[in-house]
């Protein structure tokens, strides 16, 4: 039995949603790829004594912390959240203590190797 026309025109449908959602996975991949490594500058600032650009650094993890749910990718926007929780919790204007430049290391490290394990599946 053939499918109906009703049936056929919900399957393009399924299908043209597949292909969007896959083609926008691959443009937050790539976006991401470049937000880390903005992020991991902005940390170098840091380090330096611009504690401004923690604001940075919170703008991408939030951005991708909420993109990442939104695309269904849980583990990379639990990853992001972390981060984005982490700069909330430095005082406005002062430079972080090596403490919690350790832990912004390691959790845009972590990140970064999310990122990468969704990237290997998605493509």
């Amino acid at each position: 039995m053939s499918p109906t026309p009703e049936e056929k025109a919900r399957a393009e449908k399924m299908a043209a949603a597949k292909a969007r959602m896959a083609e926008l996975a691959a443009k937050f991949v790539t976006r991401t790829r470049g937000e880390i490594a903005t992020m991991r500058d902005a940390l170098a600032r840091v380090r330096c004594g611009d504690a401004a650009a923690i604001g940075e650094i919170r703008h991408f993890a939030h951005r991708m912390a909420g993109t990442g749910a939104t695309l269904g990718f849980d583990a990379l926007s639990d990853r992001a959240y972390a981060i984005e929780k982490l700069a909330d919790a430095q005082p406005q204007g002062i430079a972080p203590d090596l403490s919690a430049l350790a832990r912004f290391e390691a959790e845009i490290g972590a990140l970064d190797v999310e990122l990468r394990m969704l990237a290997g599946r998605i493509s």
